[in-house]
C-alpha cells in the first residue's frame, strides 16, 4: 500500500484493534451459547481475519505469511459466506451486533481476493509478507472498473451505517454482554472497515 509511514502505521493499529474487539466477542459470546450461534461466531471470525489481512496489507513492514496462503483463507471464508447466504436467504439468524449479512460479507472476501491477486508486488501497493517473501507476481492485474466498484459498494456501505449508528440503541436483552450488543461500537468498527478498504482499492 502506498502512502507516508505515519498513516501506514495508523492505519495498521486501528486495524489491529478492531480485530481484537472481535477476538473480546468470541471470547465473551461462551455466555450465551444459545444466542450466539454458530453463524455469528463466523461473522466475528471472518471480521478478525479481514482486520488482520488489511492491517498487514497496510503495515511498512509486511507480514509472515504468503500471500498465498492470505488468499486461501479469504477464498475459504467468501465460499462459506457466500453458501450461508444461499441458504439461509429466507431463514437467517438474528443478527448479533455486527450489521450486514452473509452476502455482504462475501462481498468483503471477494474485495480482499481481488486486492490480494490484481495489485503486484513491486508497485508498492501490496506489502504483504515483503521481508519474508519475494514478490508473487509482476503482472498488473488490476481492473479499474473492479476496483472502484468496490470501493463505491464500500462507500455506500458505510453511508448506510453511519446513518444506522445514529439510530442505534442497544438490546435490552440482559442474557446478551453488552459487549455483543454495542450497535454503535460495531457500526463505528464497520464504517471504519468499509472506509479503510476503499482507501486501499483507489490507492
Amino acid at each position: 500500500m502506498a502512502g507516508p509511514d505515519w498513516l501506514r502505521w495508523t492505519l495498521t493499529i486501528l486495524f489491529l484493534a478492531v480485530a481484537a474487539y472481535c477476538v473480546f466477542r468470541l471470547a465473551r459470546a461462551r455466555h450465551v451459547p444459545g444466542i450466539y450461534l454458530g453463524c455469528h461466531r463466523a461473522t466475528d471470525v471472518g471480521h478478525g481475519m479481514m482486520c488482520a489481512g488489511m492491517a498487514v496489507m497496510c503495515s511498512p513492514v509486511g507480514g509472515p505469511i504468503p500471500v498465498a496462503g492470505w488468499q486461501t483463507a479469504f477464498l475459504v471464508s467468501t465460499s462459506w459466506f457466500a453458501a450461508s447466504w444461499l441458504r439461509q436467504r429466507h431463514s437467517q439468524a438474528a443478527d448479533v451486533g455486527w450489521h450486514g449479512g452473509s452476502l455482504h460479507h462475501a462481498v468483503a472476501g471477494l474485495a480482499m481476493l481481488y486486492m490480494l491477486t490484481a495489485m503486484p508486488s513491486g508497485d508498492g501497493h501490496h506489502g504483504m509478507a515483503a521481508p519474508w517473501m519475494p514478490g508473487m507476481h509482476d503482472a498488473d492485474l488490476a481492473l479499474p472498473v473492479v476496483g472502484w466498484g468496490f470501493a463505491t459498494y464500500f462507500v455506500v456501505h458505510a453511508t448506510i451505517l453511519g446513518i444506522r449508528a445514529v439510530r442505534a440503541t442497544p438490546s435490552c436483552d440482559a442474557r446478551v454482554p453488552a459487549l455483543l450488543t454495542a450497535p454503535r461500537l460495531t457500526a463505528t468498527c464497520q464504517i471504519f472497515m468499509a472506509l479503510g478498504m476503499s482507501y486501499m482499492l483507489v490507492a
